[in-house]
């Protein structure tokens, strides 16, 4: 077979290979809120704080440097559940926090980050799960 057709075999393949491990991800603008309830697991890096509570899948985030740049704070699966959520604060460091309510699946290990200048800024995570304690 010659090198063209080897290369039309190869690419839907690989289609059918990346469309299986995509990830179930959703996105929210966080609601002006108070701080998140004492217990709360947090996680912060340079400009940024996130808080989840697994009673009610919400998550919090808070800009913690004036700098012009969004937070936000993320919640995604360890392998192999493969869902994320985001939940992100635009509103400035003079804002205080955000709140966002996810449905998240329960009884799973998952990572909460704090997010600075999403996708190319500081972050930190920390592992969280997302059901209380029976």
């Amino acid at each position: 077979m010659n090198g063209l057709g080897r290369a039309l075999i190869a690419v839907p393949a690989a289609v059918l290979i990346t469309a299986g491990t995509a990830t179930m991800a959703t996105a929210a603008n966080g609601t002006p809120s108070g701080a998140p309830p004492s217990g709360a697991k947090c996680v912060s890096t340079p400009g940024a704080k996130s808080c989840f509570v697994a009673a009610g899948d919400l998550v919090w985030v808070k800009d913690t440097k004036a700098n012009g740049d969004s937070v936000a704070g993320t919640i995604k699966s360890k392998l192999p559940a493969r869902w994320g959520r985001e939940c992100f604060n635009e509103r400035g460091s003079d804002a205080g926090w955000v709140r966002c309510n996810f449905d998240v699946p329960e009884y799973q290990d998952a990572w909460l980050w704090a997010v600075n200048k999403p996708f190319i800024g500081s972050q930190s995570n920390t592992r969280i799960y997302t059901s209380d304690p029976i």
